[in-house]
């Protein structure tokens, strides 16, 4: 990675730090050890964003840590918010005055006694070097990875702002993961940690396009307890590169083999996102290829009704097309489900993230409503 794309902070945000991490700064400013696992505990278990709240600290704590050290390093400007889907989109400003979009999705069970979920979409990175064709986010500049800091904070701002106990996290947001790999290895860490969120690993799911020199090391770091989803969208090298360019520096048979590899280390079933865009990938004929490719993996198909963008004219396909390609599948002997299009009026849904010009434009006349 280009130096140049790493993050520069003036302010290191307290949010990205590991006990040890926390320790040396709290030893280091002429304080006992034990006060970082106070820190610690208002940070990962309450979650708070201002040091006032810190009440069992001493001001004098407090006020040292806060001149070199930020509980906040994002600036969470106006959410647009859909009507009735329960999706909210939420734009932040970085110190280094860029933007990044995030999403809170609010889904009922579907049945009986199933819980409701509360879903963070977090971005990754600012814009996304993928630059997948059907997808906003890659039609923008990649600017630089996000730190741990930054990725865990979209969670504890919109907790606060939704007044809502985050259930579910999802890397699906803006870049691509396994390109920021430490940092998000590091966020993972926080967020399963006894010491930090404490959330089960089916309770996560990093999403992939496929950088298959990553994905072992991501396996073995997580110890497969996190769940692995990636980005298919067509069963044949040459489209999948006119659709995911990422596909000529990680060809299918690649994917596929480090996949192989892998599935078995995996506590959960692989998930591949197929995209249904009309008269591109949604034939019958297309189908049987992805079932040949997901069988041997018992991966799971989930189909995702290919959600408009401005710059480009393709169509969602109908739904008896889009059935007849899951039917084609079942008939495989491959589970499919379809993805609910949540968040496609604020264009907070599947491949609709993007930080778009008009929207710089228009958060810089909002204040801070924190």
């Amino acid at each position: 990675m280009n130096p140049a794309k790493e993050r520069p902070l003036s302010r290191r945000s307290l949010y990205g730090l590991t006990p040890p991490e926390i320790e040396s700064l709290v030893v280091a400013s002429g304080f006992p050890k034990f006060r970082a696992s106070q820190i610690l505990d208002w940070l990962y278990k309450k979650n708070v964003l201002s040091w006032n709240e810190m009440k069992n600290l001493p001001k004098e704590v407090r006020h040292a840590l806060a001149s070199n050290y930020s509980l906040t390093v994002l600036e969470r400007c106006e959410p647009g918010e859909a009507q009735g889907e329960g999706t909210c989109k939420y734009l932040f400003r970085t110190l280094d005055g860029h933007f990044l979009e995030s999403v809170l999705i609010s889904s009922r069970g579907e049945s009986v006694g199933q819980r409701e979920r509360e879903t963070v979409c977090v971005s990754t990175q600012l814009g996304c070097p993928v630059k997948c064709a059907f997808c906003a986010s890659g039609k923008g500049d990649f600017i630089r990875n996000l730190a741990a800091g930054e990725i865990i904070e979209q969670i504890v701002q919109i907790s606060a702002k939704s007044d809502r106990r985050i259930t579910n996290i999802v890397f699906m947001g803006m870049g691509e993961p396994l390109e920021n790999f430490e940092e998000v290895m590091k966020a993972l860490d926080i967020l399963t940690a006894q010491w930090g969120f404490e959330m089960g690993g089916r309770k996560i799911t990093l999403s992939t396009c496929g950088v298959t020199d990553r994905i072992y090391e991501f396996v073995r770091r997580t110890e497969g307890r996190i769940r692995l989803s990636v980005s298919l969208h067509s069963p044949e090298d040459e489209s999948r590169s006119r659709l995911v360019p990422y596909n000529r520096k990680y060809p299918l048979r690649e994917l596929l083999a480090e996949l192989e590899k892998v599935h078995r280390t995996l506590k959960r079933d692989i998930t591949f996102e197929y995209t249904l865009i009309e008269g591109v990938n949604d034939s019958a004929e297309d189908a049987k290829k992805v079932a040949q490719l997901a069988k041997p993996l018992r991966a799971k198909i989930n189909l995702i009704p290919y959600n408009p963008i401005r710059e480009i004219v393709w169509k969602t396909p109908s739904e008896k097309r889009m059935n007849l390609f899951r039917e084609t599948l079942e008939k495989a002997g491959v589970r499919s489900t379809f993805r609910k299009t949540a968040g496609r009026e604020v264009d907070g849904a599947c491949g609709q993230l993007r930080l778009d010009r008009s929207i710089r434009r228009q958060a810089t006349r909002h204040k801070d409503i924190r």
